[in-house]
């Protein structure tokens, strides 16, 4: 219930700023804190932005995959120099689990490839754990960035694009209906 009733109010604000010119780099910065809190999946707060003025959806998308890839890569360079310590603080049993296992497995054998990858994938899979093991594993800084801004990029445009061309199909996320 308070949850729902903070996604109203939020959703009301991005309402209330949408026609501003700023309103993309907005979404960017929001998109930044979703990504670092692990709050709210940042495709949603994609679709919502695009649905409120889908004529600038390509500008969305942009600034919500560079806000987002620059908090991944914040969270990539925090394990990179904190490594074990850090993780396992916050995240006791992570080593234990199937999704640490098959990270490293895909980052083992590909890289930053299988962090592009799983950085485009449009379906919901923790990417935490590939963060922190391409940070303990040392992959080079720019390959992880340009890895992660590449595959951001490509799965917000595909939402935005979705969400700018059908809008009726998607506008339960955002609890709009413009037409």
């Amino acid at each position: 219930m308070i949850a729902r009733a903070l996604a109203k109010r939020a959703l009301l604000r991005l309402r209330n700023t949408s026609q501003n010119r700023g309103f993309p780099l907005q979404i960017g910065l929001l998109c930044a804190a979703a990504t670092s809190t692990a709050t709210v999946p940042v495709e949603w707060i994609v679709l919502a932005a695009t649905l409120l003025i889908r004529e600038r959806w390509v500008a969305i998308a942009l600034f919500a995959s560079l806000g987002s890839a620059l908090a991944s890569l914040a969270l990539y360079l925090a394990f990179h120099h904190f490594g074990w310590a850090l993780l396992l603080s916050y995240y006791p049993d992570i080593a234990a689990t199937k999704a640490w296992n098959e990270v490293t497995v895909w980052l083992g054998s590909y890289g930053a490839v299988a962090l592009f990858v799983l950085m485009a994938l449009p379906i919901p899979v923790p990417k935490l754990p590939a963060l922190a093991f391409a940070g303990i594993y040392r992959l080079p800084v720019m390959e992880v960035l340009i890895a992660i801004l590449a595959g951001k990029l490509i799965k917000y445009s595909a939402y935005a694009f979705a969400a700018a061309y059908f809008p009726r199909r998607l506008a339960f996320v955002a609890d709009i209906d413009r037409r």
